[in-house]
C-alpha cells in the first residue's frame, strides 16, 4: 500500500475554499479525496472552516459561504484590531519625508496612514483606495492620483487590467502596503488574487517597500500568495509579535520595526 502524503491542515483549508470558489458546494469525499486524508478529518477541516464562517455545513458536504471573510464589508474588515493598526500606521509616517512619491495600497491597516501625512509639503500619493482619497481630498499640499479601473464596492477600492496597467507607468520611492498573511515559507499573501496582482505591482514599482499589518496575520497564509518575503525592505507591525517570529525574521535580514 502507498503512503499517504500529509497536507499540512492550513494548506487543506485553502485547497477546500478554492474548490468552493470553483463549483460553490463540496462533498465531505470530495476533500478526503482530493486533500488524502480520512473522511473523519475531512468532516473537521469542514467544521473548522464553517466556524470561521468560511462555508456553511450541509449533510455530507458544504456550500460557499456569502460571508467568507474577504468578501466582508470594507467597515468591517477596517474595524478588526483598529487600535493596532492605527498605531501601525502612526508608525509608518515617520517614513514620510517632504517630496516624497507614495503607493498606498487599500489595505485597511494602510488605509489610516493617510490621516498622518496631510502636514507634508509637496507629496504625491498614488492609490487605488477610496478612502485614502476621501481623507487626502481637502489638502492641496498632496498631490493624489486616482488609480482608476473596475470599483469593487466591497473594498472601496480599484481593481482589474486598466488598473494594473497604470500602476506600471509610475515610479515611486516608497510604497506603503497591507497584507492578509505574511509567512517566510511562501512570503505575502491576499484573500483575493486582483487584491494581491495590485500589491506585488505597486512592490515592483517602488524603491523601498514598507509592509503594514498586525501581528495576528504574521507566519499565517491567506488565500492566494503573490510575493516574497524578499521584496520586504520593512515589517511595520505591533509589538505583540511572537517573540520566536521576531527572531526569525531578523534572522532573515528582515527589518522588523514595532509599535511601543
Amino acid at each position: 500500500m502507498s503512503r499517504k502524503v500529509s497536507i499540512q491542515p492550513e494548506v487543506r483549508k485553502r485547497m477546500i475554499l478554492k474548490q468552493l470558489e470553483k463549483n460553490e458546494s463540496i462533498t465531505i469525499k470530495d476533500v478526503a479525496r482530493m486533500c488524502n486524508v480520512s473522511e473523519i478529518t475531512a468532516r473537521r477541516d469542514l467544521d473548522e472552516l464553517e466556524s470561521e464562517g468560511l462555508l456553511i455545513r450541509t449533510f455530507g458536504g458544504a456550500v460557499k459561504s456569502k460571508l467568507i471573510p474577504y468578501l466582508f464589508s470594507y467597515e468591517n474588515k477596517e474595524a478588526h484590531n483598529k487600535e493596532k493598526k492605527i498605531e501601525i500606521a502612526r508608525l509608518a509616517a515617520t517614513f514620510i519625508k517632504d517630496n516624497d512619491i507614495l503607493f498606498i495600497d487599500c489595505g485597511t491597516t494602510v488605509v489610516h496612514l493617510a490621516k498622518f501625512i496631510t502636514g507634508h509639503k509637496n507629496l504625491r500619493v498614488i492609490t487605488n483606495s477610496l478612502p485614502v482619497v476621501s481623507e487626502l481630498v481637502h489638502y492641496p499640499n498632496i498631490r493624489v492620483s486616482l488609480l482608476g479601473g473596475d470599483l469593487d464596492h466591497e473594498r472601496k477600492a480599484c481593481y482589474g487590467p486598466m488598473t494594473e496597467k497604470v500602476i506600471q507607468a509610475y515610479k515611486a520611492n516608497k510604497a506603503f502596503l497591507g497584507a492578509a498573511g505574511i509567512s517566510l515559507k511562501n512570503g505575502l499573501s491576499s484573500n483575493d488574487e486582483k487584491e494581491g496582482s495590485i500589491t506585488r505591482l505597486m512592490a515592483e514599482s517602488s524603491e523601498q517597500v514598507f509592509v503594514l499589518c498586525d501581528s495576528s496575520k504574521i507566519e499565517k497564509d491567506a488565500f492566494v500568495n503573490y510575493a516574497p518575503v524578499t521584496v520586504i525592505d520593512y515589517l511595520i507591525t505591533d509589538k505583540d509579535i511572537h517573540p520566536e517570529h521576531l527572531r526569525l525574521y531578523k534572522k532573515n535580514r528582515i527589518n522588523v520595526v514595532l509599535t511601543k
